[in-house]
């Protein structure tokens, strides 16, 4: 830090939980995830590029410090080898306190720290920060957190990332997808196509329209749809929208007849009866159809 900090107090907590057996980078999520739950929002993530270090900061929020010690206490301490990890907040005399926990014997030990020594029972904004083992993995734990997993049943990830989650036991099986899906428990299709964001939706649509391919999530989509399942179609027609004026296609519909050209002037051709799932979903949006009655 910039300034020297005093100690104020040590005080013992119970162990808690055991997580040993998972591996640190999972047990590092899982007490994000355990936070986020406490304070009912998602952090923030604060990063240098090409450093190991990341900081996720909890930004308006007001708590007694041993009530978040004592759900965080026990994880920290069972990280302090493999990912040290300190807490940070800010004092009602607008000066900086910083909390470590360690394990010692049956206990957890909290030290609690700040640049004047004064007593503390309160503390407004909380910054976790963890040392990962290189920049590389703090990268990819930084996209994973800025995804925003913590507060819904999975979230949702670019493949770059794939192994990391797999090493952490924290990845949905998805074969097909184009997006990989982190999972705290085990989570069926319609839980990953709510993870979705605005920008995944338009990212498939880019996929179809430029090279053709019609990953997992179109089968999903369809399927729920089909089924008669609350999808939600909205968002999807606005990004595909947004992904045609983008690449140039045009779309022309008269009281009979509908045409779709693709940027170099050419028709594009589509069969409902016989085409894949974004190719239903795509005249599906464009041009409603009883589709229960033309699928059959």
């Amino acid at each position: 830090m910039l300034y020297p900090f005093r100690l104020i107090s040590e005080e013992a907590l119970p162990v808690g939980r055991d997580q040993s057996g998972a591996p640190p980078l999972a047990r590092l999520l899982r007490l994000l995830r355990d936070l986020s739950g406490l304070f009912d929002t998602a952090p923030a993530v604060l990063a240098l590029p090409g450093s190991a270090v990341l900081t996720f900061l909890y930004r308006d929020v007001a708590y007694p410090w041993r009530d978040v010690m004592a759900a965080a206490g026990p994880a920290a301490a069972g990280l302090a080898d493999s990912l040290p990890l300190r807490f940070f907040g800010t004092t009602q005399a607008r000066e900086t306190a910083e909390l470590t926990a360690r394990r010692e014997g049956e206990a957890v030990l909290v030290r609690l720290r700040s640049v004047s020594g004064r007593p503390i029972q309160r503390l407004e904004g909380l910054g976790l920060q963890a040392r990962l083992p290189d920049a590389e993995t703090a990268a990819q734990i930084a996209e994973i957190a800025a995804s925003g997993p913590f507060l819904a049943p999975c979230g949702v990830v670019k493949r770059h990332c794939e192994a990391l989650l797999a090493a952490c036991g924290l990845l949905a099986p998805t074969g097909g997808s184009l997006f990989s899906y982190l999972a705290w428990e085990t989570v069926e299709a319609p839980a990953c196509l709510s993870a979705l964001t605005a920008g995944h939706k338009a990212a498939l649509w880019r996929t179809f329209l430029e090279d053709g391919q019609q990953p997992m999530e179109f089968d999903w989509l369809w399927e729920s749809y089909y089924s008669g399942e609350a999808v939600f179609l909205l968002e999807w027609e606005l990004a595909l929208r947004m992904v045609l004026e983008d690449l140039g296609f045009q779309v022309e519909r008269g009281d009979a007849c509908f045409r779709v050209t693709d940027p170099l002037g050419r028709e594009c051709r589509f069969d409902f009866a016989r085409g894949g799932p974004a190719e239903k979903l795509f005249l599906k949006l464009l041009f409603p159809l009883n589709t229960k009655e033309s699928a059959g």
